[in-house]
């Protein structure tokens, strides 16, 4: 059923993974805000949770086109 639960169920890793990266983003800009500054020690995480972010953004949306365009007609 389209718009169910089981709709989306293949991709909730992916949502899940995608939180859980924009979570860490968030972290780091709240501390940079508090301390005025990003701290070197957190350049090489932000810089981690950024390119991870942007990969499993391109695979996400990538595999929700080609859901989408399953269902087309």
């Amino acid at each position: 059923m389209l718009g169910g639960p089981e709709a989306t169920a293949t991709m909730s890793r992916a949502h899940a993974e995608i939180e859980r990266l924009a979570g860490r983003v968030a972290a780091h800009v709240s501390l940079a805000d508090a301390q005025g500054a990003l701290g070197p020690e957190q350049l090489e995480d932000l810089r981690a949770c950024l390119y991870g972010l942007h990969t499993v953004l391109r695979l996400h949306f990538t595999q929700e086109e080609e859901n989408y365009f399953s269902l087309a007609p």
